[in-house]
């Protein structure tokens, strides 16, 4: 390929993030934090989690909204760490996967996908896995019929098969064991040795492997990748994406859900805490300060900054259930937090069935404890409704109750909530019409 069709797919690549940008947000801002690569061994478009790379061939000759759709479904798999989970899966498989996973997601959030595309909903990755006939395995429960997903790898649409054979299409591919691919810079379109076999069942975009960019196909590679910093960091960019989003009124309602439920059994709600706080932080593009990951290509593309949070309100809900104790503990994470992030203003109310109390604090006024008012029942509607009477729309609002409540205002705020539960189950049964939810343990 001529170095004059290179720089036009490069640009036509670089059109379709800023696309995403303006129409999908969240998928926007999360493809905006890796480099973009030309690499002709690939069929489409491919990520390991540190770049995305793409076929400039397949670009050219394909349409915007489909390069678009194959960028958020990789970064899709990456931010739900499929690159880093396969382990000694079978890679082909593997992949089928994950486009049957993800392909869900998009669909939610408006993408149009390939008529062939399937999509599977509410399975994780290792559940579509295994639901996913063996690779070559005739299976004797199809009757000898194999499924005929085809390029898709996929029966029914969105009908998990119960047997038959997989998908057949494509060379087997095992990144982690190829090394890393291309020549580096897009050139040399014929030189393909120790490029990691290509195989995109869908044509949405391939998840390869984090530890296929350890190697360089020559058996001498870098350093493994260090997968717990791997995750932790794509769940950062994650939670960061969506926040974006949501400040667009962007934010997809099945993405939003799979950020909620996304390790949230696994990590302390400190971290958790911690996390949404720092999200809060006002985050958008800019156009005047480029994005120093795509200058090396030659693209002109928006930065993510970061400002200060103008205020945070926490409403505490001083019900006679409430336990001095977990508050106690609370209180002293936002005080650390607080000193950190340093909001202008924060806003603290007491409320049970009526407002006890309302007090204003810069981040260094914050009391070491407060004196509870109030002790009577629990109507969710006082606090957020004084806030609405105010004019105050903070960064954040954190609820901290036992949830033990059905009067939310009629309305969801159109700030963010972060409901701090202290019940002593972790059940659903009392969950919250909106806003995100911590669960306070012991």
């Amino acid at each position: 390929m001529s170095p004059g069709a290179l720089r036009e797919s490069a640009i036509r690549v670089s059109d379709c993030v800023t696309g995403l940008l303006q129409k999908q947000p969240f998928f926007g801002s999360l493809v905006l934090r890796l480099p973009l690569r030309a690499d002709p061994t690939r069929k489409t478009l491919a990520s390991d989690g540190h770049e995305i790379r793409y076929s400039p061939g397949w670009v050219a000759e394909t349409d915007a909204h489909l390069i678009e759709t194959a960028m958020a479904r990789v970064v899709m798999a990456c931010a739900l760490k499929h690159h880093t989970r396969r382990g000694e899966r079978d890679p082909e498989r593997w992949q089928t996967a994950s486009q049957l996973v993800t392909h869900a997601l998009l669909r939610d959030a408006g993408f149009t996908l390939p008529p062939e595309a399937e999509a599977w909903e509410d399975l994780s990755v290792e559940q579509a896995y295994d639901r996913l006939p063996e690779h070559g395995d005739g299976d004797p429960d199809d009757d000898g019929d194999a499924a005929q997903g085809g390029a898709n790898g996929a029966g029914a649409a969105g009908q998990p098969p119960p047997g038959g054979d997989g998908d057949e299409s494509g060379d087997p591919s095992d990144p982690a064991d190829q090394g890393d691919g291309g020549d580096g810079n897009g050139q040399g379109e014929d030189d393909t040795s120790g490029a990691p076999p290509s195989h995109d069942p869908s044509g949405t975009g391939e998840v390869m492997d984090a530890d296929a960019r350890s190697g360089d196909g020559s058996g001498s590679g870098e350093a493994s990748v260090d997968t717990a910093a791997e995750e932790q960091a794509w769940d950062e960019a994650m939670h960061q994406a969506l926040s974006i989003a949501r400040a667009e009124g962007k934010a997809p309602g099945g993405v939003e859900e799979t950020v909620r439920n996304a390790h949230a059994s696994t990590l302390d709600w400190r971290t958790l805490l911690r996390r949404y706080m720092t999200d809060a932080a006002s985050r958008d593009y800019s156009w005047s300060v480029p994005n120093r990951r795509f200058i090396d290509s030659g693209l002109y593309l928006p930065s993510i900054r970061s400002e200060g949070i103008d205020s945070i309100a926490v409403i505490i809900d001083t019900s006679g259930s409430l336990p001095a104790q977990t508050l106690a503990g609370f209180w002293v994470e936002l005080r650390e937090i607080a000193a950190e992030i340093r909001p202008e203003r924060v806003f603290v109310l007491q409320v049970d069935a009526a407002l006890r109390d309302a007090a204003e604090y810069s981040a260094d006024d914050l009391p070491e404890e407060i004196t509870l008012k109030g002790r009577g029942g629990t109507d969710f509607r006082p606090g957020f409704e004084w806030l609405d009477e105010q004019g105050i729309q903070p960064s954040v609002c954190l609820y901290f109750t036992d949830m033990e409540c059905s009067s939310y205002p009629e309305a969801e705020p159109v700030f963010p909530v972060i409901w701090v539960d202290h019940s002593e189950s972790s059940s659903e049964v009392n969950g919250q019409p909106w806003g995100d939810r911590i669960t306070i343990g012991d």
